[in-house]
């Protein structure tokens, strides 16, 4: 595949509730602040990055701020649309647009909300049967105290898009969250964020090659994380993330639930900063439930660093192996493989031009996996 473009067990299930309580846990929360101090904002590094996209809101309108935004992305020509392997790939120009919107209300001086929307639409000059309107949307409540940060927040997606590359066409996935966090500042550079995410997959119902995609993939994640922050240097911060993920699908016969325990660590870079992105590798061990299923274990990352040349010059490269669910047979999974590496010539503060290639291997259970 190649692409070219401009531009531990039970307790596991602990996660499980947090649809049904959530609304318990924000009234926790919200009694809890009756107990801290409020007499410090923003003490945390989190908070401290809230407070500041706060502030620089551009429109305020009573007690809102609004920082309004029209998105322009993706717009080139991409040689490999459905990232075929062989043949004639299809090639076409493209590009993704549409409004956006970041409103902010602040409570008593320790309590932000937030919430985005955006709807975006897809084109595609000679793909027609591509073109397509995403929709995109958050919202989170914030308590922001002198040592702690306390979040609770959901979040929904109803996108048509590539979501893997196993799956050549592109299915409708809509997705809904739910997440929960506590950061504690232990120390000025040290800190701890204990978190819990669900979220809800569900895909229109196509045929893909014999293969239904939501009776195959349909289904419920669940994280629980702890993970530990120190400050190295003010643009960059090593962390330590401990992982437990409980993995529920719709459809009893798939066959497919399993669960994960994985340890990562690595770097994350300030997006102000010369170098950005982040380097993030761990060690997983991915078990399914059916127990003539194959397992995992092995090496994991999510890396993507840029890189400032010049001024206007920016590179960039891209790392992602991960175990993902796999449509065929009777795989749980397969192991993907991708590497990616680009440029961005600004040509203006908020308009650039890009240009990316990327390679990918997926490898299956029954394959010899490195």
């Amino acid at each position: 595949m190649s692409r070219h473009q401009l531009e531990i067990d039970e307790i596991g299930k602990v996660v499980l509730i947090l649809d049904k309580r959530f609304f318990a846990l924000i009234t926790v929360i919200w009694l809890t602040t009756a107990l801290v101090p409020a007499s410090s904002l923003g003490s945390t590094w989190k908070g401290e990055e809230l407070l500041r996209q706060w502030r620089e809101a551009a429109w305020r309108l009573g007690p809102f701020k609004l920082q309004p935004m029209l998105l322009l992305t993706n717009a080139g020509y991409d040689d490999n649309v459905y990232y075929y392997s062989r043949g004639n790939p299809v090639k076409d120009y493209t590009l993704t647009a549409g409004p956006a919107a970041e409103i902010y209300l602040g409570i008593k001086k320790k309590i932000l909300l937030s919430f985005y929307g955006s709807p975006q639409y897809v084109y595609f000059y000679e793909t027609k049967r591509e073109r397509t309107w995403n929709y995109y949307g958050r919202a989170e409540m914030n308590f922001i105290f002198n040592r702690f940060l306390l979040t609770a927040g959901a979040s929904y997606s109803d996108a048509r898009q590539r979501w893997n590359t196993e799956i050549d066409i592109r299915p409708r996935q809509r997705e809904r969250s739910l997440r929960a966090e506590l950061l504690w500042q232990m120390r000025r550079k040290l800190s701890l964020s204990l978190s819990a995410k669900q979220s809800r997959y569900e895909y229109e119902n196509l045929e893909y090659e014999l293969f239904r995609i939501a009776e195959a993939l349909n289904r419920t994640e669940n994280y629980a994380n702890a993970t530990v922050y120190l400050q190295v240097t003010g643009r960059a911060r090593f962390f330590a993330d401990l992982e437990y993920g409980l993995f529920e699908f719709a459809n009893p016969a798939s066959r497919r639930d399993s669960e994960s325990q994985a340890l990562y660590g690595g770097f994350e870079f300030s997006p102000t900063g010369r170098i950005r992105g982040r380097i993030h590798v761990g060690y997983k061990y991915f078990n399914s439930k059916a127990a003539e299923r194959q397992d995992y274990e092995g090496w994991v990352g999510d890396t993507n660093l840029q890189l400032r040349l010049l001024r206007r010059l920016w590179v960039r490269a891209t790392l992602r192996r991960d175990v993902r669910f796999s449509l065929w047979y009777d795989n749980t999974f397969y192991l993907e493989n991708i590497w990616s590496g680009g440029a961005s010539f600004y040509l203006h503060r908020k308009i650039r031009l890009d240009y990316d290639y990327s390679d990918g291997r997926n490898r299956y259970p029954s394959q010899s996996v490195p």
